[in-house]
């Protein structure tokens, strides 16, 4: 049986999956995971640390399986998705074992597949299309891989220090975070010059990321009173166009009531000469 033409023209037209600002978000995230398990298997590492590690890791799966079920939902074909595309693959790499992790790089691969189709305009046209949601999780992003990034640092500078009372990692990952978020509780902070240098680039870096944040809120107020105005304004539009329709509908009756007077006047004008022709003959 020969195979429909129109079903493989669609097939044909069928656009392919682009590229967003969501995937690389997602391929970051999972090379950062990787990183942590090479981290928690492969150095050298104190209990508390460990445990560190591994809740990122767990926090991490949720926001994985979040993904999967995501391009579950997008899938036009979700069986496909799921035995040809890789997910069941995202869905492995989405489960709080780390031996499954490996499936992570799943997620990586196809977003480096992607990657290798797109020249630098069409990145620049994926990042620039939705900028404030570009810029929004690029920024929690970079946001989160600083604060365990820096923390590090920061227990490597204090380890040992005299009067020092960032003592483990644990206190370490709670100061960044408190730093960052410009709170400053005051329990913990670094008495070397390295993690003081690496305080001042964590507290600079959080008034940046507070004003994206601020930035990305009005931005969406804004859009969404634009979008209510235009939204009014349409419906002002749409019903002053119903009113002048009503206003002619209601000219109508009239202009054909003047008509059928007007005509009728005619024919009693044409009767009233034929009886006065009639007379005149008698």
């Amino acid at each position: 049986m020969a195979a429909n033409p129109t079903t493989k023209n669609k097939t044909a037209d069928r656009p392919a999956r682009e590229l967003t600002t969501y995937d690389l978000a997602i391929g970051i995230l999972a090379i950062f995971s990787l990183i942590l398990l090479v981290l928690i298997y492969f150095v050298p590492l104190s209990s508390e640390t460990v445990d560190v590690l591994n809740s990122l890791e767990n926090a991490l799966c949720i926001v994985f399986l979040f993904d999967f079920f995501r391009s579950l939902r997008l899938a036009p074909n979700k069986w496909a998705y799921f035995l040809k595309g890789g997910g069941w693959l995202d869905l492995l790499g989405s489960i709080p074992y780390n031996k499954l992790a490996i499936f992570r790089v799943a997620r990586l691969f196809r977003v480096v597949r992607l990657l290798r189709k797109l020249t630098g305009d069409q990145l620049r046209h994926i990042i620039a299309r939705r900028l404030a949601q570009s810029t929004l999780l690029f920024t929690l992003v970079a946001a989160l891989l600083l604060v365990f990034a820096i923390s590090g640092i920061v227990l490597y500078a204090e380890h040992g220090a005299p009067h020092a009372n960032i003592k483990t990692y644990h206190d370490a990952v709670w100061w960044a975070f408190v730093t960052i978020t410009t709170v400053g509780y005051g329990d913990y902070y670094p008495v070397t010059p390295l993690g003081q240098s690496a305080a001042a680039i964590l507290m600079f870096l959080g008034l940046g990321i507070i004003g994206v944040l601020s930035s990305y809120l009005a931005t969406t107020f804004i859009s969404f009173e634009r979008r209510e105005s235009e939204r009014t304004a349409g419906e002002n539009k749409h019903g002053e166009g119903k009113g002048e329709d009503k206003e002619q509908d209601a000219d109508e009756p009239t202009t054909n009531l003047e008509a059928e007077l007007a005509a009728m006047k005619e024919k009693l004008a044409a009767i009233q000469q034929l009886l006065e022709k009639h007379y005149q003959a008698s």
